[in-house]
């Protein structure tokens, strides 16, 4: 039987445009687009022994919106290392973990609580880092959310554990001002505490039963009663 000539097959150039066409736009969403949040350096993991970890909330990717770097950027995978006062992403190529600089880090947002980014005050009342903004009104009120790592020896083992610790501040008029009980809030407070003591009294506004929610709802009333 004699050789039978054929045609070579030709690759399907509109199956190939199509293909870079749609590399090309995964390239600008997730890099081009977002080359300036993937500028930080390699993070690395705590090893935990007993499930104790360092972050804010729990120990996995949350995914938040960020403004970093004058750019906001929505569904993004984050950890807030709240031992170190970082903020890490996950790098879309290779999986890595990045730890952003702090300093570009505006705010972000996890697990339904917005965190910003403040500069330490002129009566060091605070310090730089990032702080869970509880309330924006005419008062702002902040929670310092830390993890203080604490190591101890048990059976020639060094077990590591973390104590949370939530400090809480209010911004009146330009100052901060540390509060912690009841009365360290009315002093803050004091041109309107005999009203602000009839508000929890009808409210029955308990401080041992949620101290941060307490705070947010005094400084709620105390802004509607000075806007009036």
């Amino acid at each position: 039987m004699s050789p039978c000539a054929g045609q070579s097959a030709k690759p399907d150039t509109s199956f190939l445009s199509s293909a870079k066409s749609h590399q090309f736009a995964l390239y600008n969403r997730y890099i081009h687009g977002q080359s300036r949040l993937y500028n930080g350096s390699e993070y690395r993991d705590f090893l935990s022994k007993n499930d104790e970890h360092p972050y804010f909330g729990v120990d996995d990717w949350v995914f938040g919106e960020i403004l970093y770097d004058d750019e906001v950027y929505n569904d993004v995978p984050l950890f807030y290392d709240i031992y170190h006062d970082k903020v890490i992403t996950e790098h879309i190529l290779n999986g890595s973990k990045l730890e952003l600089i702090s300093e570009k880090v505006a705010r972000f947002s996890i697990s339904g609580h917005n965190f910003v980014r403040l500069k330490e005050d002129e009566a060091k009342i605070i310090t730089a880092g990032f702080y869970d903004l509880l309330y924006d009104g005419v008062t702002n009120v902040f929670c310092r959310r830390e993890k203080l790592l604490q190591r101890k020896v048990e059976s020639h083992d060094i077990i590591e554990s973390f104590d949370e610790r939530n400090r809480i501040f209010i911004l009146k008029s330009g100052v901060y001002y540390p509060v912690r009980k009841k009365r360290s809030v009315l002093d803050v407070f004091g041109d309107k505490k005999s009203e602000l003591k009839s508000y929890m009294k009808d409210n029955t506004i308990v401080f041992k039963a949620d101290r941060e929610k307490a705070i947010v709802q005094l400084a709620k009333q105390y802004d509607s009663q000075n806007i009036k």
